[in-house]
């Protein structure tokens, strides 16, 4: 759970961090209005995650990752578009908003009541770290690519695309198809 968490948020901050000049890169140039439709989009991804997170959480997940992964891909490949730029950061947004509450509750359920306070507080120190570390790999990326900001959704790519592979290969005990009773 701990490395699900540190991959996705490596490879989101690693993104997120440089939206302004992934847009400026882009062509697109208005970062107000990307962070906003990302931001927008954040909130629609918790509500669809709270409706979906009792009965499907190991589907939701994948398909919160799937996105975030297909979202890379697209910024990668056509993000000179401005409407796919707003409409894949939208997907993006959606897909992220509602992960952390995925993540948290599959490894609430597996570390159980009396281990939950100690599993959630590595967790906070680990999507801490991921936030720092993919923010200074977006950095180093961004002053040393030769391709600036264009390189980074294929910095945020493989590192997302992991977090997706582990979730899908752990589909035993910590993402099982339905949650189980916590009482």
């Amino acid at each position: 759970m701990l490395a699900i968490t540190l991959l996705l948020l490596l490879g989101h901050q690693v993104m997120y961090t440089y939206m302004a000049p992934f847009a400026e890169h882009s062509g697109f140039g208005r970062t107000s209005l990307v962070l906003f439709v990302f931001g927008i989009a954040t909130v629609a991804g918790i509500w669809i995650v709270g409706m979906l997170i009792d009965r499907r959480p190991r589907s939701t997940l994948l398909g919160a990752l799937a996105l975030v992964a297909a979202a890379m891909l697209t910024l990668g490949l056509f993000a000179d578009a401005p409407a796919v730029l707003l409409i894949t950061v939208a997907l993006w947004g959606a897909a992220f908003g509602g992960a952390p509450t995925l993540l948290q509750t599959a490894l609430v359920d597996i570390s159980g009541p009396a281990n939950a306070d100690v599993a959630t507080s590595l967790q906070a120190t680990v999507y801490n770290v991921g936030i720092a570390a993919g923010s200074l790999a977006g950095g180093v990326v961004l002053e040393s690519s030769g391709a600036g900001a264009g390189a980074l959704p294929w910095t945020a790519l493989p590192l997302v695309a992991a977090a997706l592979a582990t979730v899908a290969a752990a589909r035993g005990h910590a993402f099982p198809a339905t949650r189980r009773p916590t009482h």
